[in-house]
């Protein structure tokens, strides 16, 4: 073995040795790795508000909500509205489905000083409600000639076109709504007219018994209407939308 020559084994580790310092040598760039894609999310649906439909008592709004569901992703909110909130439901709810008497309008909607949209959706029957103990309580119908066999009473709910009912001696007497109406013909004290959805909803079985005021030839009586009415601040696309579809109107119906 001569002095002086490396090894075999020595001179590949010193090749090796030199490739790794070329490396790290300042100036030599090393290979550069590819990036990893990022992934830019995609931006969320924009997610409308609920839209309120507020509905007085006796009036059934499921239809309409079911048709709304199959053709919007916006989510329509019912808000049932008592007999003593429907003032206040006016402008805490998007669109209101309100009763008006015969030939009577929405408050605040009059062209004069208008604050309120209405369009009138249908008119209901009418109705006459008893005392379950009545000699008529067993009948389903009367004519409007047969309100002359009972004593109509006077309350808030009374169509003025409707056969005049009996004054109360002291105002005050005057029940203030349709449940203490019902309340008052359930001692017997006399009969009621009033919207027919409104009676049948307010009324118990065990006390009362709602007929049906039928038109005998000519003569009938006028029922009570139920209205869409909304703000005019809030007469948006949503909301006219939903009034289309209040008024039956599809996508594809023109306007």
């Amino acid at each position: 073995m001569s002095r002086g020559r490396p090894a075999r084994g020595s001179r590949s580790h010193s090749r090796g040795a030199a490739r790794s310092a070329s490396k790290k040598t300042p100036g030599v760039s090393p290979q550069k790795k590819k990036p990893i894609p990022t992934v830019t999310p995609m931006p969320q649906e924009t997610r409308l508000e609920p839209i309120r439909l507020g509905f007085v008592r006796g009036v059934a709004p499921s239809k309409w909500a079911e048709r709304w569901q199959r053709a919007s992703t916006q989510v329509l909110e019912l808000v049932p509205v008592s007999l003593g909130e429907v003032e206040a439901a006016r402008t805490s709810v998007d669109v209101l489905l309100e009763r008006t008497l015969p030939g009577e309008t929405p408050p605040g909607t009059d062209p004069a000083q208008q604050v309120r949209h209405a369009v009138r959706l249908y008119e209901e029957q009418v109705a006459l409600v008893i005392d379950a103990g009545h000699e008529l309580a067993s009948q389903k119908s009367l004519t409007v000639e047969e309100l002359a066999l009972v004593r109509l009473l006077d309350h808030p709910d009374h169509g003025k076109s409707w056969p005049a009912a009996e004054p109360w001696s002291d105002p005050s007497w005057m029940p203030k709504n349709a449940q203490m109406t019902l309340e008052l013909v359930s001692t017997g004290t006399g009969a009621a007219l009033m919207s027919q959805p409104l009676a049948q909803h307010l009324s118990k079985k065990r006390e009362h018994a709602v007929l049906t005021v039928a038109a005998h030839g000519k003569t009938s009586l006028d029922g009570s209407s139920i209205w869409a009415t909304w703000q005019r601040e809030r007469d948006r696309d949503d909301v006219q939308q939903l009034i289309g579809f209040l008024r039956g109107r599809t996508a594809r119906s023109s306007r």
